[in-house]
């Protein structure tokens, strides 16, 4: 865990890409992409299907962590609505069981528009962006023209590092900015996209089991 500062606030920077608010007890997470693997399954395309049951796994094992009383998702809850089987809904609802009376709201992002809200049973509370907190927004979509600081995903940030000779890294990041904090991507199957990072802003990299600062 990473503690910083950001709008006069205590905020946790957690390896396993969320974030946490002690202040409110709640737990930030952007584009988990349940269902993804099944959507590829349904083409004909092999891939694992492990993603959710794993993704699903981290995410109850963070809410046990940090005691969460809340817990937000900065859009794209689901992939696709190929990817809404019944072998998905079982494990989400499974999930749900698990969590007892948290709280789970969702910004609905490009995905969640196209795929449908999440099924009522997992009692997800569905919203438009920009929902509003005591200090600053939640989003899906990053904007540059925001009247009030904001937490955001989308874009899945990713960073790299370039080593001597061909030697490199890259990995996914929080990018804090100013106005705002980019999380990387919770889902397991999903990809990056490189930032380009000014020279006011902060780029944590993670690897789901430690945070580095890049200096």
């Amino acid at each position: 865990m990473t503690e910083i500062s950001w709008q006069n606030q205590s905020i946790h920077l957690l390896p396993e890409k969320a974030i946490f608010y002690p202040k409110e007890e709640c737990l930030f997470i952007a584009d988990p992409h349940f269902g993804k693997a099944a959507t590829f399954r349904k083409v004909g395309i092999p891939v694992s299907e492990h993603t959710t049951q794993d993704d699903c796994n981290r995410l109850q094992e963070l809410v046990r962590k940090t005691n969460a009383r809340k817990l937000i998702f900065l859009g794209d809850f689901l992939h696709a609505k190929q990817g809404k089987t019944a072998p998905v809904r079982t494990l989400l609802f499974q999930w749900r069981e698990l969590l007892g009376d948290l709280e789970i709201i969702l910004i609905r992002g490009n995905h969640d528009i196209k795929s449908g809200d999440p099924w009522p049973e997992l009692e997800i509370q569905c919203v438009p962006e920009p929902y509003s907190l005591k200090n600053w927004d939640c989003r899906h979509h990053p904007v540059e023209d925001s009247v009030l600081p904001y937490l955001a995903g989308h874009i899945h940030p990713g960073f790299s590092i370039q080593g001597s000779g061909r030697a490199g890294i890259r990995a996914a990041c929080f990018w804090v900015r100013p106005q705002s904090i980019i999380l990387p991507s919770f889902g397991s199957f999903t990809g990056l996209k490189n930032i380009t990072p000014r020279p006011q802003d902060k780029v944590f990299l993670t690897n789901n089991q430690e945070i580095v600062r890049v200096t």
